[in-house]
């Protein structure tokens, strides 16, 4: 019995302030024991028993419902309860050996499946891909052996390194010095290679190996056959200066390449500017004057070379007309509606002052044009209609021919109402008739009384075969000689004249009669030159009609040299002798200066 389990029934213990229980009833008589065998050594008569002693009630009753024996309690460890532990039903322990037995076919059954799959022959699964040592490699790639670089700029260094191991560094040495490096470069393709871009430099010139050295993740070592390069010297660019010109004819500045732009002032002969671009067609150069203003291009004098390094540029927006407010209406109703005094009055475009007319200004018109060498020279007369006389050059446009626009600038010398011709080369000859327009100063850069009679329009129609005359003349020791050249069919005639003439005096010399064959040319001499004036004009008149004219420096006047008579083309004043359209003209040659 345990000291937990005191004797007694918990319940029957006394209540405080409750009845007192009534004392238990005495428990019966126990039976007497069954009778024992008494073994051996006793015969008949019972050994004698002890007296049973006292029994707790509460104990006699646990015995009376089956309960364990309390000494029992613990014999096979703690948890085997009251009953004995050695005395296991039989049906117990055979679940015990049956879940054992069961655990163990199981178990078994696992192990010879896992057997099998371990000692399959492989029918079924592909065995994995035998990988097939990679050989390290490393090569350049770019640059290709002896190629040459400019010292002090970077070179581009194109490698290639083949590795069955992963590449840890990729190194560019340039005679054994490290140049530039790549940590952990990404494999390409099938993983076993490396392409990368180094950049090279060198200091100074001379020759160079390059080599790329990779090194992989086990410490190894890779290194490429080596590439030799060379470093020059860094090619030295010298800026362009823009080229300057001369200005041969007074000409006005435009803020763009064209008359429908605004005029930004006016250059006389002999200044000298920049040309800093050209349109594209070459009939405008910007000149580095006003942030950069435009001038026509036969009004410069510039050489071929100092043109072919003038860059084209684009023509900027022409200037957008100026909208005006329209007119108002009797009453104040302007058409619109309008407040005063929230409304702004719209600008209106102001007048360019009209520049003074000088005493001695002159006043141009073209006054004819004719084809001559079957329609391949278009001729233009120009008549000075002003009572004041005019020496210097002049620009000179005629649009709507076959070619497109041509111009020319001439230096002439003309007497109040006095003519000055100048010929243009028609290409594709002009072979049927057609309207052309010729202007005088098309900037009026040239101030005048009228500056709107320099434009006319004119018919022209090829002509017929006949002679085409030029003029050449020199002033030797105080007497003139002219030569009349002829390049067209034979001359004929008994009305030429020569008219010699300086401002304030005119001379006339009759030729009759005139005959000059095909590419001849004969010569007069013996006319006295003028004591006055710095150019002479000779002019030839035939049947009345002016054929050819040249001027020719005084010496009686100006010390200049006189040139030596030559059959040159005149391209300005010559009438009968084709020009470049488009080429600017010397004012200091005599060639092309002409009056009448």
């Amino acid at each position: 019995m345990s000291e937990q389990d005191p004797p007694g029934v918990p319940g029957d213990e006394p209540v405080i302030g409750g009845a007192t229980p009534p004392p238990p009833a005495a428990p019966p008589p126990a039976a007497p024991p069954p009778p024992e065998d008494p073994g051996e050594g006793y015969i008949g008569v019972l050994p004698p028993q002890p007296a049973p002693g006292n029994v707790d009630p509460w104990e006699s009753r646990r015995l009376s419902r089956g309960a364990p024996d309390p000494r029992s309690y613990g014999r096979d460890g703690p948890r085997a309860g009251y009953y004995d532990a050695t005395n296991r039903s039989p049906g117990r322990t055979a679940a015990i050996y049956f879940f054992s037995l069961m655990a163990l076919v199981i178990g078994g059954v696992l192990i010879f499946l896992l057997f099998r799959v371990l000692s399959d022959d492989g029918d079924d699964i592909e065995p994995p891909p035998t990988r097939v040592p990679v050989t390290a490699v490393s090569t350049i790639e770019s640059p290709i052996p002896g190629a040459r670089h400019p010292v002090n700029e970077p070179l581009d260094v194109i490698a290639s390194v083949v590795s069955g191991e992963g590449v840890e560094r990729i190194d560019i040495l340039v005679s054994g010095i490290v140049s530039d490096q790549e940590f952990s470069p990404a494999p390409t393709g099938d993983g076993t290679r490396y392409a990368v871009v180094l950049t090279a430099r060198f200091d100074a010139v001379g020759g160079y190996e390059l080599v790329v050295r990779a090194i992989t993740g086990t410490g190894k070592v890779v290194m490429s056959e080596p590439v030799r390069v060379v470093a020059e010297p860094a090619a030295t660019v010298t800026p362009v200066a823009s080229p300057t010109a001369t200005i041969v004819v007074v000409t006005s500045l435009r803020t763009g390449p064209g008359q429908d732009y605004n005029q930004a002032g006016t250059l006389e002969p002999g200044d000298v500017v920049t040309v800093t671009g050209k349109t594209r067609d070459l009939q405008w150069l910007r000149i580095e004057r006003g942030g950069g203003l435009w001038v026509r291009f036969n009004a410069i004098d510039i050489s071929p070379a100092d043109l072919e390094r003038v860059p084209a540029v684009d023509s900027p927006e022409p200037p957008a007309a100026t909208p005006t407010r329209p007119p108002a209406t009797p009453g104040g109703d302007s058409g619109t509606d309008t407040d005063p005094e929230t409304d702004p009055p719209e600008d209106t475009p102001t007048a360019t002052a009209t520049p003074e007319v000088p005493a001695n200004a002159p006043d141009f018109i073209p006054s004819n044009a004719v084809l001559i060498d079957g329609g391949s020279i278009l001729r233009i007369t120009l008549t000075n209609t002003s009572t004041n006389p005019f020496s210097g050059a002049i620009v000179v446009r005629v649009e709507e021919t076959p070619g497109g626009p041509v111009e020319q600038v001439l230096t002439v010398a003309m007497d109040p109402n006095g003519e000055a011709w100048v010929n243009f080369e028609i290409d594709p000859p002009i072979a049927e008739q057609v309207s052309i327009t010729v202007t005088v100063d098309p900037d009026d850069a040239i101030v005048e009384p009228n500056e709107d009679n320099n434009t006319t329009t004119f018919v022209v129609v090829p002509p017929p075969e006949g002679p085409v005359l030029s003029l050449q003349a020199a002033v030797t020791n105080g007497a003139l000689t002219v030569t009349i050249s002829n390049e067209g069919t034979e001359l004929t005639t008994n009305d030429a004249r020569l008219v010699v003439s300086v401002p304030g005096e005119t001379t006339t010399r009759t030729i009759s009669p005139l005959a000059i064959p095909e590419n001849e040319s004969v010569s007069i001499a013996g006319i006295a030159a003028p004591r006055t004036g710095e150019a002479i004009t000779i002019t030839l008149l035939i049947d009345g009609v002016s054929i050819a004219s040249v001027s020719v420096a005084n010496p009686n006047v100006v010390d200049v040299p006189t040139p030596t008579p030559t059959p040159t083309p005149d391209a300005t004043q010559d009438p009968s002798q084709p020009s470049e359209p488009g080429e600017p003209q010397e004012p200091e040659e005599p060639e092309e200066s002409g009056g009448g």
